[in-house]
């Protein structure tokens, strides 16, 4: 982002409305299978010395595996940025790299779990099913019922 007029008086602000494609270099070796075009929309100002301003919104969709079954889904995501981008400025290049500071925020919102499934009686195979929290409190459905006599005779 090209930022001379605002650094040197001309322009009090940038007005920021775009949407940003994220390299998927970025993100090649992350849990993200792939990130939608970042939409982003706020200022830039300069209100002194050392003191560059970014106020934005940003929101967009990551593509990421399902904790429980693995299939690829979309999870949406959204985020503010209010902070002194100064240090971030390229040398006397009156440029500042949005990517960079959106990339550092987008790191942040990964879950580290998520799942879409909500009926877990359907996940089932040769031999194993996927069991609910509910499942395991109630003692009379508790597929563990066997051992957890075993333990509480010892």
């Amino acid at each position: 982002m090209f930022i001379k007029d605002l650094l040197e008086g001309s322009v009090s602000k940038i007005v920021i409305d775009e949407e940003v494609k994220i390299p998927e270099s970025y993100y090649a070796n992350t849990d993200i299978l792939d990130l939608s075009k970042v939409k982003i929309k706020g200022i830039l100002t300069y209100p002194s010395d050392d003191n560059l301003f970014l106020e934005i919104d940003c929101n967009g969709t990551m593509k990421i595996s399902d904790s429980v079954t693995l299939d690829p889904i979309n999870y949406p995501f959204s985020f503010k940025i209010n902070e002194n981008v100064y240090e971030k400025l390229e040398n006397d290049q009156f440029t500042l790299d949005i990517i960079n500071i959106l990339w550092e925020n987008i790191v942040l919102e990964i879950p580290i779990r998520y799942s879409e499934v909500t009926n877990y009686k359907n996940l089932t195979g040769d031999g194993w099913r996927v069991i609910s929290e509910d499942d395991i409190t109630n003692r009379s459905n508790n597929p563990f019922k066997d051992l957890l006599k075993e333990i509480e005779k010892e």
